[in-house]
């Protein structure tokens, strides 16, 4: 009798222990499904202001999105390779070369000669930045031995220092527009302008008057999901700049005229990445710059 009691109860624990994990996972596919439509909702919700934001900005002019710095009146793009200036600066530079009080200069410090292409990706610069309302006479292309297009090469802070020094005071720059300490793709051509930049300001060799802005790097998800990103850059850049789809178009087709370059992941990018629609740019200041240096060290 008392073994049979025991097996009763054995069985009784057992289906009220079913039903219970039962309960619990039918309780937590409730949760789940409720969270996964309520983000779903969020999304489409989110997505639907950042189409309305563009419409307002873009088409009403309800809203003036760009904002540019002061006294930007001969503007130089520091840059590491040909095609830097599309894929990364494209809708700062459709900005200033449009307004007619405007120099834009563009100098690169390579020829992007990685795989002995050198002589063909200067030519696709000049095209690409024809298209970008550049005139030749305003690009300088550089091709040091000491800075080689290569992912993993630190280029030297002092011979940048040099260069872009000399062409600040050569033609008077005002504003000089280059990568943040993070070069947008970590690449340590691109972050290597920025040390060297920071080296200028920290020394006090800059001319007076000459503002030094950084493009901003973003996170992967930012980085790729184009007009979701208005509404954070509105909110958290000071200096910020948007195409519409016409002037995105002429950035994708200058961007082609790098025909050397036009790989499946670069289409890619060049469909889905905020630096195709939206810039934001930070003002370099010593602050910063001490604290991005420590960092470093």
């Amino acid at each position: 009798m008392l073994l049979k009691n025991l097996v009763v109860r054995c069985i009784l624990l057992k289906q009220y222990f079913i039903d219970f994990c039962t309960e619990l996972f039918s309780s937590i596919l409730d949760y789940l499904k409720d969270t996964v439509e309520h983000l779903i909702i969020a999304g489409l919700i989110y997505l639907l202001t950042c189409i309305v934001l563009y419409w307002c900005i873009k088409v009403f002019g309800i809203i003036n999105f760009n904002r540019e710095p002061r006294n930007s009146k001969r503007i130089l793009f520091v840059i590491a390779h040909p095609d830097d200036e599309c894929m990364f600066f494209g809708p700062t530079i459709l900005y200033f070369t449009k307004k007619e009080d405007c120099t834009v200069y563009i100098l690169c410090l390579s020829t992007g000669r990685n795989y002995g292409m050198g002589v063909t990706r200067k030519k696709e610069l000049y095209k690409a930045c024809n298209e970008l309302g550049i005139p030749p006479q305003n690009i300088f292309i550089h091709n040091h031995t000491l800075l080689p297009d290569a992912m993993d090469v630190r280029w030297p802070t002092d011979v940048i220092s040099d260069i872009v020094l000399n062409y600040i005071e050569r033609f008077s720059i005002t504003t000089l527009v280059t990568f943040d300490r993070y070069g947008v793709s970590l690449h340590n051509n691109h972050c290597s302008i920025y040390y060297a930049v920071a080296n200028l300001i920290l020394d006090h060799k800059l001319p007076r008057g000459c503002g030094v802005y950084v493009l901003d790097s973003t996170n992967i998800i930012r980085k790729y999901w184009l007009l979701m990103d208005i509404p954070l850059s509105f909110i958290f850049s000071r200096f910020r700049f948007m195409v519409d789809i016409a002037d995105r178009s002429l950035i994708h087709k200058a961007m082609k005229k790098h025909a050397s370059q036009i790989k499946w992941f670069r289409c890619l990018y060049m469909y889905f990445s905020r630096y195709m629609l939206i810039n934001t740019l930070q003002q370099m200041n010593l602050v910063d710059i001490e604290l991005d240096l420590e960092i470093e060290d």
